[in-house]
């Protein structure tokens, strides 16, 4: 008397006709090869996407605005500045602080004259602006 396992032969028959489907499937190699390839795509642009955004965000920091510029013009036609820069740093619509580094800074006569100019120009207090020279 012979006993038969039905449940084995009919799993073992589930599970090979899967990837007897599969198999049967033309050029699945070259299917999975473009699969993984566009994940990983989607994957890269991500992380690509990410980069950008904080390099973005670093560039924009450094980069001097059209009043900050147009204030280092004004200041460096001071008599004794030579090269300006600037900084203004404002919390909403109010000058919070103004950093000017100038060439001719370290002469106290030309230092006074930005201070003045600085704080006449932007409509503050002179206690706000600070002014070094440049090493």
């Amino acid at each position: 008397m012979e006993v038969s396992d039905e449940r084995k032969s009919t799993v073992k028959s589930n599970g090979n006709g899967f990837f007897k489907k599969i198999k049967s499937i033309k050029n699945i190699q070259i299917i999975a090869v473009v699969f993984i390839i566009a994940v990983s795509l989607i994957i890269y642009s991500t992380v690509a996407t990410a980069k950008s955004k904080d390099s973005a965000q670093t560039t924009v920091s450094t980069v001097m605005t059209a009043e900050e510029q147009r204030l280092s013009a004004i200041l460096s036609n001071i008599d004794g500045a030579g090269k300006v820069e600037t900084m203004i740093t404002k919390q909403g619509d109010t000058v919070m602080g103004v950093l000017v580094i100038a060439d001719g800074a370290s002469n106290i006569l030309v230092r006074v004259r930005l201070v003045e100019a600085a704080a006449t120009a932007l409509g503050v207090n002179k206690q706000v602006v600070n002014v070094y020279s440049r090493k």
